[in-house]
């Protein structure tokens, strides 16, 4: 692709409409490409949203990429501040717009940004405090003032987090109450939307999905980065509301956990023993690598991760393999891949439960 004016307006509509610039410039013959080239690739993509008269979140999708994937905060900003003309209601964006300029050090615009994402509503607390893309403007009165009424709308925006939804199994409960299998889903999705995991493996338990205590966005929760007690009272609510439906046996809870929720597993059957008989571990990760005391006794553990894991994962899954293998029935298995389920999930996992619960 070269300069614009070369292809003239019809002809760039025209390949917009038709094909991905990606795709195009991919056809081309190898050869060094020129500055105008060059200066074009790093345009496509907004000229392209463009042209699609895309709405607001497609471009925060854009700045989204080139803010994780290249560092690229000038170019992010370029896509959040379309996205803030875009949408007058998006208070994400011009907040994504502050945090940017932030970090360029641009801190008088940043201000100004972080203003009109406070008019527009912005609610998400847990996004904005302690968010080290504002550090250059964390001091300011705008900041301070943000996060004050942020705590305030969130308050009344995260009635669901920590919440749970339960699944039943038909039938008769057996005698001493159904078995248990809590879902502590991972960074940034929902627990409660587990319907597809229940129909698998809530066959013969009561399965509960659990939202993440720490409400991050619309359908994205995380848990506490700081505590495990707020994730256990969560659970113990959830089996509160359980028993008003069906019969449970709390001495027969199990925890499955994904990546942050695993890691919260791993923390809760060490310092609420009591109260969860076993565990299945997928893919842990997380902050609170740190475990103060003694590991558990006389647990059933199994640990399941992907062999490309991130580097920081793999270790810490060898952590906590070598932190359960003393005293307790572990084990520890991988699949090929990353951070994410075992493919072959739905045969594999139930098997696990089998161990587990020594069904």
């Amino acid at each position: 692709m070269k300069h614009l004016s070369r292809i003239g307006y019809a002809g760039l509509l025209l390949l917009a409409l038709t094909a991905p610039f990606a795709s195009y410039a991919d056809e081309q013959p190898p050869q060094q490409k020129s500055e105008a080239d060059i200066r074009w690739d790093a345009s496509a993509p907004m000229v392209n949203l463009l042209l699609q008269d895309a709405p607001a979140s497609k471009f925060m999708e854009q700045g989204d990429t080139e803010k994780s994937e290249w560092g690229n905060y000038a170019g992010a900003l370029m896509y959040y501040l379309t996205a803030t003309n875009r949408d007058p209601q998006n208070a994400f964006a011009p907040y994504q717009a502050a945090a940017a300029l932030a970090t360029l050090k641009v801190t008088s615009q940043a201000k100004e940004y972080l203003k009109e994402a406070d008019k527009r509503g912005f609610w998400q607390y847990y996004i904005a405090n302690n968010d080290d893309e504002m550090a250059s403007v964390s001091d300011s009165e705008e900041y301070k003032q943000l996060l004050i009424h942020t705590k305030a709308r969130y308050d009344v925006m995260a009635k669901d987090a920590g919440q749970a939804s339960i699944h039943i199994p038909k039938g008769k409960a057996p005698a001493g109450g159904w078995p248990v299998l809590v879902w502590l889903s991972g960074y940034g999705t929902e627990g409660t939307q587990s319907d597809g995991i229940a129909k698998v493996l809530g066959k013969r338990v009561v399965f509960i999905g659990i939202n993440g205590t720490e409400k991050l966005d619309h359908h994205s929760f995380r848990w506490s980065r700081t505590d495990i007690k707020s994730t256990h009272l969560a659970i113990q609510n959830a089996l509160t509301k359980a028993k008003k439906s069906t019969t449970i046996n709390t001495n027969k809870v199990v925890l499955m956990g994904f990546s942050q929720g695993a890691l919260h597993g791993a923390h809760l059957i060490t310092d609420y023993s009591d109260h969860y008989m076993a565990a299945l571990l997928l893919s842990p990760g997380g902050h609170q690598t740190s475990f103060n005391t003694a590991a558990p006794k006389g647990k059933r553990i199994v640990i399941s991760y992907g062999e490309d894991e991130y580097a920081s994962n793999l270790k810490l899954d060898k952590k906590l393999s070598g932190y359960f293998a003393k005293d307790n029935q572990l084990e520890v298995a991988t699949h090929p891949g990353g951070h994410f389920f075992d493919k072959n999930w739905k045969t594999i996992y139930p098997t696990y439960l089998n161990t587990l619960f020594s069904f």
